[in-house]
């Protein structure tokens, strides 16, 4: 059980692994805390150095290029189909054009960026991120202001960190 006390009022909630995060976030105040740190403080030193290593991409700068050249044939294809009005041959160039359309679309994430296969660091990402989330619905259900400051202070994602605009101290 956690005992967490806010502007004179004090609550119980039961263990949680987020509960955890927020307790070393909220001892290292300012500072960055990376998810596969979080991650390994609960899972150990394996799953925290496979968390940390960077994810392949979905493609690669090679496989793009020939998805590109391969869409080009295709238009090309698809345009000499249309002018002999060979509906067959249209047909199959549009459906393999929009196969590969959406390949190339499934491997770029915002801003054209190349998404990256399913890596430790994401997982450990989305698993702290989540958890640290659940943790922070649970108390503000039970202590609304201290949900609210942690809500305001806590950041998730790859890094994670609490920042206060005015420092809080924290009996640990």
């Amino acid at each position: 059980m956690w005992t967490l006390g806010f502007a004179g009022k004090e609550i119980l909630l039961k263990d949680a692994k987020g509960l955890r995060d927020v307790a070393v976030l909220l001892g290292a105040p300012g500072q960055p805390v990376s998810a596969a740190t979080l991650l390994g403080i609960e899972a150990g030193e394996e799953a925290a150095g496979e968390a940390a290593l960077g994810a392949d991409p979905v493609l690669d700068d090679r496989a793009r290029a020939e998805y590109r050249a391969r869409l080009r044939e295709l238009d090309e294809d698809l345009a000499e189909a249309e002018a002999h009005h060979d509906l067959e041959r249209q047909a199959r160039a549009r459906l393999e054009r929009e196969l590969l359309a959406e390949e190339l679309a499934g491997a770029v994430g915002l801003g054209g960026r190349s998404r990256l296969l399913g890596g430790g660091s994401e997982r450990a990402r989305k698993a702290v991120t989540a958890r640290i989330r659940n943790s922070l619905r649970r108390i503000e259900e039970r202590h609304a202001e201290l949900g609210a400051h942690l809500a305001e202070t806590i950041t998730t994602g790859a890094s994670c960190s609490y920042s206060p605009s005015q420092p809080v101290e924290w009996r640990l």
